[in-house]
């Protein structure tokens, strides 16, 4: 099954953004799914808006999408979220171990 990633990027220092999507990206490889992780996708120079036009489009190829804990408060996972659920995909969810 291919999951598409989502959870809050904007106004979080980098470094968190990294460790939440991986620690998704790997627990759902672990299961035997391919991932598609939107930081793969977007460069951190771009706008939000041309974030969004890459990876929705990536979404529509998904059979299935996975929220990080910080799904709700992200305009563009909410989105993602509405357009996964219309189209009846399979819905995970993920909540990353606490750093030490």
């Amino acid at each position: 099954m291919k999951v598409y990633i989502a959870g809050k990027v904007s106004d979080l220092p980098i470094g968190e953004v990294f460790i939440k999507f991986s620690q998704a990206e790997y627990w759902l490889r672990q299961q035997g799914h391919e991932t598609v992780n939107p930081l793969r996708l977007c460069s951190s120079t771009w706008t939000w808006e041309r974030c969004m036009r890459v990876c929705i489009p990536e979404l529509m190829k998904c059979d299935a999408i996975c929220l990080l804990h910080d799904w709700s408060e992200s305009r563009g996972a909410i989105w993602e979220y509405h357009d996964a659920q219309m189209l009846g995909m399979r819905v995970f969810t993920f909540r990353p171990s606490k750093i030490k």
